[in-house]
Protein backbone atom coordinates (compact mmCIF):
# COMPACT_ATOMS: atom_id res chain seq x y z
CA UNK A 1 0.00 0.00 0.00
CA UNK A 2 1.16 3.52 -0.79
CA UNK A 3 2.53 5.40 2.22
CA UNK A 4 0.16 8.18 3.17
CA UNK A 5 1.33 11.47 4.60
CA UNK A 6 -0.58 13.98 6.68
CA UNK A 7 -0.07 17.16 8.65
CA UNK A 8 -1.98 17.36 11.92
CA UNK A 9 -2.82 20.62 13.70
CA UNK A 10 -3.86 20.85 17.33
CA UNK A 11 -4.51 23.74 19.71
CA UNK A 12 -5.09 22.91 23.35
CA UNK A 13 -6.64 24.71 26.27
CA UNK A 14 -3.20 25.62 27.66
CA UNK A 15 -2.82 28.16 24.83
CA UNK A 16 0.91 27.47 24.62
CA UNK A 17 0.74 27.38 20.83
CA UNK A 18 -0.19 25.41 17.75
CA UNK A 19 1.16 21.85 17.64
CA UNK A 20 2.06 20.73 14.11
CA UNK A 21 3.23 17.27 13.05
CA UNK A 22 4.03 15.84 9.61
CA UNK A 23 3.56 12.08 9.76
CA UNK A 24 3.68 9.14 7.38
CA UNK A 25 1.37 6.14 7.73
CA UNK A 26 1.68 2.67 6.26
CA UNK A 27 -0.36 -0.52 6.57
CA UNK A 28 1.65 -3.74 6.65
CA UNK A 29 -0.21 -7.06 6.97
CA UNK A 30 -3.23 -5.33 8.47
CA UNK A 31 -1.17 -3.38 11.02
CA UNK A 32 -0.87 0.40 10.75
CA UNK A 33 2.49 2.00 11.47
CA UNK A 34 3.42 5.66 11.76
CA UNK A 35 6.53 7.80 11.57
CA UNK A 36 6.64 11.39 12.87
CA UNK A 37 8.96 13.08 10.39
CA UNK A 38 8.80 16.69 11.55
CA UNK A 39 7.00 18.30 14.49
CA UNK A 40 7.04 21.61 16.31
CA UNK A 41 4.96 23.93 18.45
CA UNK A 42 4.48 27.44 17.12
CA UNK A 43 3.88 29.90 19.95
CA UNK A 44 0.87 32.15 19.71
CA UNK A 45 1.48 35.91 19.65
CA UNK A 46 0.22 37.61 22.84
CA UNK A 47 -2.67 39.08 20.80
CA UNK A 48 -3.97 35.64 19.87
CA UNK A 49 -3.46 34.23 23.37
CA UNK A 50 -5.72 36.96 24.71
CA UNK A 51 -8.31 36.42 21.97
CA UNK A 52 -8.48 32.64 22.44
CA UNK A 53 -8.60 32.94 26.23
CA UNK A 54 -11.70 35.14 26.01
CA UNK A 55 -13.31 33.69 22.90
CA UNK A 56 -16.42 32.37 24.70
CA UNK A 57 -17.39 35.93 25.57
CA UNK A 58 -17.75 37.01 21.92
CA UNK A 59 -21.04 37.86 20.25
CA UNK A 60 -22.27 35.56 17.47
CA UNK A 61 -21.12 37.70 14.54
CA UNK A 62 -17.73 38.26 16.17
CA UNK A 63 -17.32 34.51 16.65
CA UNK A 64 -18.14 33.79 13.00
CA UNK A 65 -15.62 36.42 11.90
CA UNK A 66 -12.97 34.98 14.23
CA UNK A 67 -13.68 31.45 12.95
CA UNK A 68 -12.46 32.56 9.52
CA UNK A 69 -9.64 34.75 10.82
CA UNK A 70 -8.24 31.96 12.97
CA UNK A 71 -8.53 29.61 10.00
CA UNK A 72 -6.44 32.07 7.98
CA UNK A 73 -3.88 32.18 10.80
CA UNK A 74 -3.65 28.38 10.82
CA UNK A 75 -3.31 28.40 7.04
CA UNK A 76 -0.42 30.86 7.21
CA UNK A 77 1.36 28.93 9.96
CA UNK A 78 1.05 25.55 8.24
CA UNK A 79 2.10 27.05 4.89
CA UNK A 80 5.30 28.32 6.52
CA UNK A 81 5.83 24.89 8.11
CA UNK A 82 5.39 23.16 4.74
CA UNK A 83 7.71 25.51 2.87
CA UNK A 84 10.38 25.52 5.59
CA UNK A 85 10.57 21.73 5.64
CA UNK A 86 9.92 21.13 1.91
CA UNK A 87 6.92 18.87 2.62
CA UNK A 88 4.30 17.37 0.31
CA UNK A 89 1.44 16.14 2.51
CA UNK A 90 -1.53 14.28 1.04
CA UNK A 91 -3.86 15.92 3.51
CA UNK A 92 -4.10 18.37 6.40
CA UNK A 93 -6.13 17.45 9.48
CA UNK A 94 -7.02 20.38 11.71
CA UNK A 95 -8.68 19.94 15.09
CA UNK A 96 -9.05 23.68 15.67
CA UNK A 97 -9.44 25.32 19.06
CA UNK A 98 -12.36 24.15 21.20
CA UNK A 99 -14.72 26.96 22.20
CA UNK A 100 -17.88 25.09 23.20
CA UNK A 101 -18.46 21.41 23.96
CA UNK A 102 -21.92 20.33 25.06
CA UNK A 103 -22.89 16.90 23.69
CA UNK A 104 -25.93 16.79 26.01
CA UNK A 105 -27.36 19.60 23.90
CA UNK A 106 -25.99 18.13 20.67
CA UNK A 107 -23.13 20.45 19.76
CA UNK A 108 -19.40 21.06 19.92
CA UNK A 109 -17.58 23.93 18.24
CA UNK A 110 -13.92 24.16 17.30
CA UNK A 111 -12.64 27.50 16.04
CA UNK A 112 -10.69 27.59 12.76
CA UNK A 113 -12.43 27.28 9.41
CA UNK A 114 -10.96 24.31 7.54
CA UNK A 115 -11.83 25.88 4.19
CA UNK A 116 -9.61 28.84 5.02
CA UNK A 117 -6.70 26.45 5.62
CA UNK A 118 -7.38 24.65 2.33
CA UNK A 119 -7.53 27.96 0.46
CA UNK A 120 -4.24 29.14 1.96
CA UNK A 121 -2.35 25.89 1.33
CA UNK A 122 -4.05 24.38 -1.71
CA UNK A 123 -4.17 21.05 0.16
CA UNK A 124 -7.28 19.02 1.01
CA UNK A 125 -8.15 19.78 4.63
CA UNK A 126 -10.40 17.87 7.02
CA UNK A 127 -11.75 19.55 10.14
CA UNK A 128 -14.68 19.62 12.57
CA UNK A 129 -13.97 16.08 13.75
CA UNK A 130 -16.35 15.99 16.70
CA UNK A 131 -19.67 17.03 15.16
CA UNK A 132 -20.32 13.84 13.21
CA UNK A 133 -20.07 11.68 16.32
CA UNK A 134 -22.31 14.01 18.33
CA UNK A 135 -24.98 13.99 15.61
CA UNK A 136 -24.95 10.19 15.83
CA UNK A 137 -25.59 10.37 19.57
CA UNK A 138 -21.97 10.19 20.72
CA UNK A 139 -19.95 12.49 22.95
CA UNK A 140 -17.59 13.81 20.29
CA UNK A 141 -14.81 13.14 22.81
CA UNK A 142 -12.30 11.76 23.46
CA UNK A 143 -10.97 12.37 19.97
CA UNK A 144 -8.21 9.74 19.79
CA UNK A 145 -9.70 6.24 20.37
CA UNK A 146 -9.57 5.23 16.67
CA UNK A 147 -5.91 6.22 16.50
CA UNK A 148 -5.25 4.32 19.73
CA UNK A 149 -6.84 1.19 18.27
CA UNK A 150 -5.09 1.33 14.90
CA UNK A 151 -1.64 2.43 16.07
CA UNK A 152 -1.28 1.05 19.62
CA UNK A 153 -3.34 -2.14 19.66
CA UNK A 154 -0.62 -3.99 21.60
CA UNK A 155 -1.39 -1.96 24.72
CA UNK A 156 -4.22 -2.87 27.09
CA UNK A 157 -5.22 0.80 27.45
CA UNK A 158 -4.11 4.20 26.24
CA UNK A 159 -4.24 7.29 28.45
CA UNK A 160 -3.95 10.77 27.01
CA UNK A 161 -3.05 13.49 29.51
CA UNK A 162 -3.87 16.92 28.09
CA UNK A 163 -5.97 19.73 29.46
CA UNK A 164 -8.42 16.92 30.21
CA UNK A 165 -7.29 13.31 30.67
CA UNK A 166 -8.99 10.47 28.80
CA UNK A 167 -8.65 6.72 28.38
CA UNK A 168 -9.47 4.17 25.69
CA UNK A 169 -9.39 0.36 25.74
CA UNK A 170 -10.95 -2.73 24.18
CA UNK A 171 -13.83 -4.46 25.94
CA UNK A 172 -15.73 -7.35 24.36
CA UNK A 173 -14.52 -6.37 20.90
CA UNK A 174 -15.60 -2.74 21.30
CA UNK A 175 -13.46 0.34 21.81
CA UNK A 176 -14.45 2.09 25.05
CA UNK A 177 -13.32 5.68 25.61
CA UNK A 178 -14.21 8.53 27.93
CA UNK A 179 -12.77 11.54 29.74
CA UNK A 180 -11.38 10.60 33.14
CA UNK A 181 -10.78 13.91 34.89
CA UNK A 182 -9.38 17.43 34.52
CA UNK A 183 -5.60 17.43 34.18
CA UNK A 184 -3.25 20.11 32.84
CA UNK A 185 -5.95 22.78 32.83
CA UNK A 186 -5.99 22.75 36.62
CA UNK A 187 -2.21 22.45 36.95
CA UNK A 188 -1.66 25.35 34.55
CA UNK A 189 -4.14 27.47 36.47
CA UNK A 190 -2.17 26.91 39.68
CA UNK A 191 1.13 27.61 37.93
CA UNK A 192 -0.32 30.83 36.49
CA UNK A 193 -1.08 32.03 40.03
CA UNK A 194 2.67 31.77 40.67
CA UNK A 195 3.45 33.77 37.53
CA UNK A 196 4.43 30.72 35.45
CA UNK A 197 2.97 29.37 32.21
CA UNK A 198 3.19 25.79 33.53
CA UNK A 199 4.89 23.63 36.14
CA UNK A 200 7.93 22.39 34.21
CA UNK A 201 8.67 18.73 34.97
CA UNK A 202 6.19 18.94 37.85
CA UNK A 203 8.92 20.46 40.01
CA UNK A 204 6.52 22.58 42.09
CA UNK A 205 3.89 19.86 42.44
CA UNK A 206 6.36 17.28 43.72
CA UNK A 207 7.28 19.59 46.62
CA UNK A 208 3.70 20.02 47.82
CA UNK A 209 1.33 18.08 50.04
CA UNK A 210 -2.22 17.11 49.21
CA UNK A 211 -4.94 19.35 50.62
CA UNK A 212 -7.34 16.71 51.90
CA UNK A 213 -10.34 19.05 52.14
CA UNK A 214 -9.90 20.27 48.56
CA UNK A 215 -9.21 16.74 47.35
CA UNK A 216 -12.43 15.44 48.87
CA UNK A 217 -14.40 18.40 47.51
CA UNK A 218 -13.18 17.87 43.96
CA UNK A 219 -13.58 14.10 44.17
CA UNK A 220 -17.22 14.52 45.20
CA UNK A 221 -18.12 16.02 41.82
CA UNK A 222 -21.04 14.24 40.19
CA UNK A 223 -19.10 13.64 36.96
CA UNK A 224 -17.28 10.71 38.53
CA UNK A 225 -20.57 8.94 39.22
CA UNK A 226 -21.92 9.25 35.69
CA UNK A 227 -22.09 6.21 33.48
CA UNK A 228 -19.99 6.06 30.33
CA UNK A 229 -19.92 7.30 27.63
CA UNK A 230 -19.19 10.72 29.08
CA UNK A 231 -16.96 13.69 28.41
CA UNK A 232 -15.83 16.90 30.08
CA UNK A 233 -15.88 20.41 28.62
CA UNK A 234 -13.58 23.34 29.34
CA UNK A 235 -16.58 25.21 30.74
CA UNK A 236 -17.40 22.38 33.16
CA UNK A 237 -13.81 22.13 34.35
CA UNK A 238 -13.67 25.88 34.94
CA UNK A 239 -16.93 25.98 36.90
CA UNK A 240 -16.61 22.81 38.94
CA UNK A 241 -12.88 22.23 39.40
CA UNK A 242 -11.04 25.52 38.98
CA UNK A 243 -13.47 28.00 40.51
CA UNK A 244 -13.64 26.04 43.84
CA UNK A 245 -9.85 26.35 44.22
Amino acid sequence: MKIRSAIGLMSGSSLDGLDIAFCEFDEINGKWTYDIKVAETVNYPDKWKKILKNVRELKSEELIFLHNEYGNLLGDIVSDFINKNNLFPDIIASHGHTVFHNPAKGFSFQLGNGQAIANKTGITTVADFRTGDILLGGQGAPLVPIGDKLLFSEFAACINIGGIANISYEENGKRIAYDICPANQVLNFLANKLGLDFDKNGEIARKGKRNENLWNLLLSDSYYRRNIPKSLSNEYVQENFINPI
